[in-house]
């Protein structure tokens, strides 16, 4: 009996999508988790990923890639609360701060799907043809999971919260 009952309303559910609750809009506070210091040392390297707590309409991040013992690129990202919802803005540079990007024109994302502990930033690429698409999930309290899918090619990240 509870089959079919489960059975009826799946169905009714699948015939019926506007009776699904519709997913609120992401607010700063939704994105919270990504505070923290996050590092990745493995290799005698250093990947590390700052993120400060949402404040006004803002978070703040940086990222740093250390090889060799020397510093060979930074990026500055930023997350806002716009109007028209939650947007990444990040731009590259080495290691005297010249820009990678065009001076005007940073990469820009926008939040296009999250759900606790995980969301997705989607834009066009600055530069090159297609789509970039950033996501980052938290799989457990210590882990954060960086995802880059740029030009079909994908690349992960995994950083664990550094103590300090």
């Amino acid at each position: 009996m509870k089959a079919a009952a489960l059975t009826i309303l799946a169905a009714a559910l699948i015939a019926a999508p506007e009776a699904l609750p519709a997913q609120q809009p992401a607010t700063l506070a939704d994105l919270s988790w990504f505070a923290g210091r996050w590092v990745d040392d493995a290799g005698c390297n250093l990947s590390e990923e700052n993120w400060t707590a949402p404040s006004g309409d803002s978070m703040q991040g940086m990222w740093r890639y250390v090889a060799g013992g020397k510093t060979r690129i930074y990026e500055i990202l930023t997350i806002t609360a716009e109007d028209g919802g939650i947007v990444m803005r990040l731009r590259h540079f080495d290691p005297k701060l010249v820009g990678r990007e065009d001076k005007a024109t940073p990469v820009v994302l926008k939040l296009v799907s999250w759900k606790e502990r995980a969301a997705a930033f989607e834009g066009p690429a600055v530069g090159a043809a297609g789509l970039v698409r950033l996501s980052y999930s938290r799989p457990s309290d210590d882990t954060l999971v960086c995802t880059l899918d740029k030009e079909g090619k994908k690349e992960e990240y995994s950083f664990r919260r550094a103590s300090r």
